[in-house]
């Protein structure tokens, strides 16, 4: 994956006294980046230097113990960083934020369908991250840092990661709308009933994605809340912004749901009006053939003395008339009765 293949020896060395360590990174006054190598790393958070991103792959099984060779890790946050629980959130464990956030899978089209966690430990002077799968948001922040973007800090380096994980949100979000304008069309469309199974397709996805946006919102508001000793000034605002652009992809989505579900109930009251009218049609046959069927009931029996049977050679044609005149002034009841 790209990801995957971004960290490779050449551009981030590999070292045995850090495995599972896909990229690392150190970050000066100014928000410039250099790679790091794993005993720099080493050496870089012994120090406590300025601050620095490591990013680990915890398919990697070395990985456990080379976290928990990291120093100045509490054991809960260390805990968090190596868990399983999937659910999005944030804990204070003394100066150091660790929590867990969803990721869009790395690949070719953003798929809601694949939403991947990754896991975080923020410290005054280190960003510690760590996945499982190649997500796209991760690789995409990796990109821009070694393509010379600068963060001063963790905390902008996490709402750079998390603004560009809600701006991806907003991308899909904006690709549903399109779809759903085109299901809206199709239902307006006298000629059209609309496509159920995309109508369906697109509630699904926006379920799916307002279940990821509401715990991130939550997650934000509670980094602002749980403000420690080093969250700058500068940093709220950006992490306000932040929020604020989550709050917004969250309005997308509840309005986007909105639309679908009028649309699901503009489509259940069309197929009920198309299949009221066929069956008011097959009933208005139903009713027509009666006249007729009670004729040729008649006529069919086996008995004496019914009418037209030998005294006029045009009794069959007669009877036909017969029942021709039933339809008709059955017909011209239904409609004075407004049956029909």
């Amino acid at each position: 994956m790209a990801e995957q293949s971004a960290a490779t020896p050449a551009s981030v060395p590999q070292a045995t006294e850090l495995p599972g360590l896909v990229w690392g990174f150190r970050f000066d006054e100014d928000g410039a980046a250099t790679p790091l190598d794993g005993p720099a790393a080493l050496a870089a958070m012994e120090a406590g230097e300025l601050w620095i991103w490591l990013h680990f792959n915890l398919v990697d099984e070395r990985a456990v113990a080379a976290l928990a060779s990291l120093p100045h890790i509490p054991a809960a946050a260390r805990d968090l960083l190596l868990g399983t629980d999937d659910r999005q959130r944030l804990e204070t464990v003394g100066h150091v934020l660790a929590g867990v956030v969803s990721d869009f899978e790395r690949a070719d089209d953003l798929d809601p369908r694949r939403m991947l966690p990754w896991r975080f430990c923020m410290m005054p002077h280190a960003f510690i991250s760590a996945r499982r799968s190649p997500l796209h948001t991760m690789a995409t922040v990796h990109d821009a840092v070694k393509a010379g973007r600068r963060f001063t800090g963790v905390l902008q380096l996490f709402d750079g990661i998390v603004h560009g994980y809600a701006s991806a949100l907003a991308a899909v979000v904006h690709e549903m709308a399109i779809e759903l304008d085109e299901v809206e069309d199709g239902l307006l469309d006298e000629r059209e009933t609309g496509d159920h199974e995309l109508l369906g397709k697109l509630r699904r996805h926006a379920v799916r994605l307002h279940r990821q946006a509401l715990p991130l919102r939550a997650l934000l508001r509670a980094l602002l809340e749980e403000r420690p000793a080093w969250f700058t000034d500068p940093a709220a605002r950006d992490c306000e912004q932040v929020a604020q652009r989550v709050d917004s992809v969250v309005a997308d989505l509840v309005a986007l749901q909105e639309r679908a579900r009028a649309l699901q109930d503009e489509f259940n009251a069309r197929q009920t009006e198309l299949t009221n009218r066929r069956l008011m049609l097959l009933s208005v046959f139903s009713a027509v053939l009666l006249p007729p069927t009670l004729i040729s009931g008649i006529f069919g029996m086996n008995v004496d003395g019914l009418p037209l049977k030998d005294a006029s050679p045009y009794g069959f044609v007669l009877t036909m008339v017969m029942m021709g005149v039933s339809i008709l002034a059955l017909m011209v009841a239904m409609r004075r009765t407004k049956l029909i």
